[in-house]
């Protein structure tokens, strides 16, 4: 059964913001993760539709993954700043648009800081983090371990946009724009036959699935007349590179894609196989299916949200412990990864394919 996300509606009263002066318009700080962005997603899009009729929307994101927000076709622009703060080119960029109101997405005090310090009118966040006195409108803190396994994380994202207008507490959103000739320049086309598999998982070893068991779904895939494209960052590439090794004929892309061309070989490719990370999330959104691998994380908080997903976890009592490496010795470190079995993980493939 392909996963459904649990979104849900908060009852705790929220404050509109009545009467503003939207100026240029509205900009959205961003988060600075992948995977973080693309769960936000279906609120910017909310956001948007609950906006006055052409007032435009920006968003102000980590240069690297800029390419993300400007793939969105309810994003206006789009303004990059380099490391995890606004630098100076950005602030003076974002006072120089004289935007209405700014929507800070982070919980985080140097993400409000940044609006703050940006001299933008009204400012809409979550309280909490001794961040409320550079907000002008501000919603209940954020806990981030409250509703986990309870409800997707996209239920607060969607709860912060209430005060701009009626929204809906869906996850459905338009799919991300690609640029399908960035994937054609190393032969993978849609219907191609491609399955791309993401085996890193830059949180940590707790989310990542044992290379073995990729290598055994590459080497299903490759005799069964599919044809195997392994996707990642550069660090990825070692990792990639052994189970290319096992699976001759497998094609590695690790480290040789930025952003928009790992957008587009997902998006080309006719499904997926990940852990929970960046790849997973952005597959989903660009509308390939797929199998995702959860372990440590909890998917009913954070799983994919866009295309149909299944989902594999395991059923044992100590997940999801939402920790990075696995604190336990013996038979049961990484259990949780244990009992994913590669062999489920190709039924549940075969069955996606068709």
């Amino acid at each position: 059964m392909p996963y459904q996300p649990k979104i849900i509606s908060f009852d705790h009263p929220v404050k509109p913001l009545g009467e503003i002066d939207w100026r240029n318009g509205v900009l959205i700080r961003s988060t600075n993760w992948l995977g973080d962005i693309l769960m936000t997603l279906p609120a910017t899009w909310q956001l948007k539709n609950a906006l006055p009729k052409d007032t435009p929307l920006w968003a102000c994101a980590p240069a690297g993954l800029a390419p993300l927000w400007s793939a969105a076709p309810w994003i206006d622009g789009v303004i990059p700043f380099q490391g995890k703060r606004l630098d100076d080119d950005a602030r003076q960029t974002v006072k120089s648009h004289d935007f209405g109101l700014g929507v800070v997405l982070p919980n985080s005090f140097g993400s409000a800081m940044d609006f703050w310090k940006c001299g933008i009118p009204r400012r809409l966040g979550r309280g909490g983090n001794f961040r409320g006195w550079m907000l002008t409108d501000r919603l209940p803190q954020w806990h981030h371990h409250e509703g986990e396994g309870q409800w997707h994380q996209l239920s607060w994202y969607l709860d912060l946009m209430r005060p701009v207008g009626a929204i809906q507490f869906t996850a459905e959103c338009p799919s991300l724009r690609v640029d399908d000739a960035l994937a054609a320049e190393f032969g993978i086309t849609k219907g191609g036959g491609w399955v791309a598999l993401a085996p890193g998982a830059a949180y940590g070893p707790a989310k990542q699935w044992p290379e073995e068991n990729y290598a055994e779904v590459a080497k299903h895939v490759l005799q069964t007349s599919g044809k195997v494209v392994l996707v990642g960052t550069e660090k990825e590439n070692a990792l990639c590179s052994r189970i290319a090794q096992v699976a001759p004929g497998a094609l590695n892309l690790a480290g040789k894609t930025k952003l928009p061309g790992l957008m587009s070989v997902l998006a080309n490719a006719d499904a997926v196989v990940a852990n929970d990370s960046g790849s997973m999330h952005l597959a989903a959104a660009v509308g390939t299916k797929g199998v995702a691998l959860f372990a440590s994380t909890d998917n009913i908080a954070t799983g994919p949200l866009g295309a149909p997903w299944e989902i594999m976890t395991a059923d044992v009592d100590c997940r999801p412990c939402l920790q990075r490496v696995c604190p336990w010795e013996g038979y049961h470190k990484y259990l949780c990864m244990a009992k994913l079995p590669a062999s489920k993980a190709v039924e549940l493939l075969d069955t996606l394919r068709g």
